[in-house]
């Protein structure tokens, strides 16, 4: 019997994730090449036998057939954060026009739950909400949660997984509600100084601390140390599972991080989590992969096949987030929660 678990998991979002302006018709130039990012995570977990939970915005979900008139139809309650300039939905390019490729991505959708080894696909609300900040209401959560459950069914899948837009959990009772089982935690990495938490007001402060944190998390990806082990907590009814390493980029400072090691960070996080019977949390953004698109893969399959060697050697096992909430809902190791 495996000890530990490993959990991997995709923040999949496209242009939807970097809105701050509703007039920015450039916004997310290059984003389109997510596709080739996606295919090759697929091929990898097809010659591994790997599966991973893709928290998916909604709104990449839709189909043709979903938008008559090349875009979609329902008016959903929006939010109007201070932090976004102009109205919710305005500038969503219809699905027809050539901006469309950054908001809508069915063909992707597609192949996640065609692929031969099974895929969870999970919600990342519709239109990539933050649901943890003042300005989302019940009213619009319970739409982003509802919505997106609505359109994943049309793809034959039950959603029962949230991963919260930015990590920033609210809610939790309309989640339970909405049928949801499991969502992954806050950000808690200790580079983070708190802010996660509790964000700092001051424009000047959060500037300086935003800079800080840049450096400090450029310091914690360099370093070829564990990354934490946590368990899940039963938290308002749901299971809240951990997260242990985010797979970083290869733009700004992390472009500087030595890809190996990563697949050293991540090689130690298993061994340590097959050791402590812990769950080991891997997650990451398909735009991540971007601009060096063969390079990450290369370096994320590494880590791939680290994992299946020790999966196949029956040190851990490799489940989706709905699976590790299935077993620990079941009665079964227990030991991966608090």
């Amino acid at each position: 019997m495996a000890g530990g678990v490993l959990s991997i998991s995709f923040d999949f979002e496209m242009a939807w994730g970097t809105r701050r302006n509703a007039r920015d018709l450039n916004h997310a130039q290059g984003v389109e090449r997510v596709r080739e990012v996606v295919r090759g995570l697929l091929d990898i977990f097809t010659r591994h036998r790997i599966s991973a939970t893709w928290a998916t915005v909604g709104h990449l979900m839709l189909r043709p057939e979903d938008c008559p008139d090349g875009r979609f139809p329902k008016q959903l309650p929006a939010p109007r954060p201070d932090w976004f300039s102009g109205e919710w939905y305005d500038g969503i390019p219809s699905m027809h026009e050539q901006r469309g490729l950054r908001y809508y991505a069915p063909e992707l959708v597609e192949a996640i739950v065609n692929c031969p080894v099974h895929q969870e696909l999970a919600s990342h609300t519709f239109s990539h909400v933050v649901i943890g900040e003042d300005a989302c209401t019940r009213e619009v959560a319970l739409a982003e949660f509802d919505t997106c459950r609505e359109v994943a069914r049309r793809w034959g899948r039950e959603v029962r997984t949230l991963v919260f837009p930015r990590n920033k959990v609210g809610h939790l009772d309309v989640l339970r509600e909405t049928g949801h089982v499991c969502f992954r935690g806050p950000n808690s990495e200790w580079f983070l100084l708190g802010t996660a938490a509790k964000p700092i007001k001051n424009r000047l402060l959060n500037r300086l601390t935003y800079n800080l944190v840049r450096v400090l998390r450029f310091v914690d990806e360099s370093l070829v140390i564990c990354p934490p082990l946590g368990k899940a907590k039963r938290v308002e009814g749901l299971w809240e599972l951990p997260h242990s390493m985010f797979f970083p980029g290869c733009t700004g400072l992390s472009k500087f991080v030595p890809r190996e090691s990563q697949v050293q960070r991540a090689t130690k996080g298993m061994r340590k989590a097959a050791q402590l019977g812990r769950i080991f949390s891997l997650y990451t953004h398909p735009h991540n992969f971007l601009p060096d698109v063969s390079q990450q893969l290369e370096s994320f399959e590494q880590i791939c096949i680290a994992a299946a060697r020790s999966r196949d050697a029956g040190e851990i096992e490799i489940k989706t987030m709905e699976e590790i909430a299935h077993d620990l809902s079941a009665g079964r190791n227990l030991h991966w929660a608090a």
